[in-house]
């Protein structure tokens, strides 16, 4: 990777980019819930794939201005996507301008970041494929078997660990989330018309398997990938899963 990562705002949406040299198709990148703020590794293999790559942060999240939920992330995320129409952003490193082309803009999220992947997806049809990893399906039914992590403990714990990373006075980001129609399966399902495809590890203890399994079929053109590297969306599981990857947005890529 020669070229160096950008960071910049829309608004008050901070994000990271990379940028190929000619008119490109794009990854952007919802994050999950918790996460890391090192995208590098990630960033790296698909802008070595021929891709601009493009990662925001959530409101209230990390470098991004306010409150954490406080607006719909779905329609927070619209806004961003359609700021990169565009075709550019100012640096913070240099303050200069960077132009872009955008040929398909292509959405990728995991766990929380799928969820609202899910619903982005569904409200804008401004992507080409949608690729999410161990998504939450329903934030409702999650964990009712109590084999799937607990989402209000998970809450606790990230208001207590990263205090200024995520900033939110809520306490169950469950019952924040239950107001946001476009995470619910009767809306975003009928809507989801465009090429999904699914990485699920079958043992993952986070969220459930037979979730995506149950829900792929529900799809209009749903893919599964079985497979056993993590719950996590990685480097390392990019990697190891490009072919699948890579075969999906080739045989559904309409020109």
């Amino acid at each position: 990777m020669k070229e160096p990562i950008l960071r910049a705002y829309y608004g008050g949406i901070f994000f990271e980019f990379i940028l190929q040299e000619k008119t490109a198709d794009a990854i952007i990148i919802l994050p999950g819930f918790p996460s890391g703020n090192d995208f590098k590794d990630l960033i790296k293999i698909f802008y070595n794939q021929g891709y601009h790559v493009f990662v925001p942060r959530y409101r209230g999240s990390y470098q991004s201005s306010g409150k954490f939920l406080s607006k719909n992330p779905v329609d927070d995320m619209i806004m961003f996507v359609r700021h990169l129409g565009s075709g550019s952003a100012k640096s913070l490193w240099d303050g200069k301008k960077k132009v872009f082309n955008i040929n398909r803009k292509i959405l990728v999220g995991s766990g929380f970041g799928g969820s609202i992947a899910l619903g982005v997806a569904a409200k804008y049809p401004g992507f080409s494929h949608l690729i999410v990893a161990a998504p939450i399906w329903d934030f409702v039914k999650h964990n009712k078997d109590n084999d799937e992590q607990d989402l209000k403990k998970i809450t606790e714990f990230v208001k207590a660990a990263y205090q200024n990373c995520y900033r939110y006075d809520f306490s169950d980001i469950v019952k924040k989330l239950k107001k946001f129609e476009e995470l619910k399966p009767d809306f975003y399902l009928p809507r989801l018309t465009l090429p999904i495809l699914v990485l699920h590890d079958t043992n993952d203890k986070f969220v459930a398997f037979r979730n995506s399994k149950e829900m792929v079929g529900k799809l209009s053109k749903g893919t599964l990938v079985e497979h056993y590297l993590g719950h996590k969306l990685s480097a390392d599981l990019v990697n190891a899963l490009w072919k699948d990857i890579d075969k999906f947005i080739k045989v559904n890529y309409v020109q």
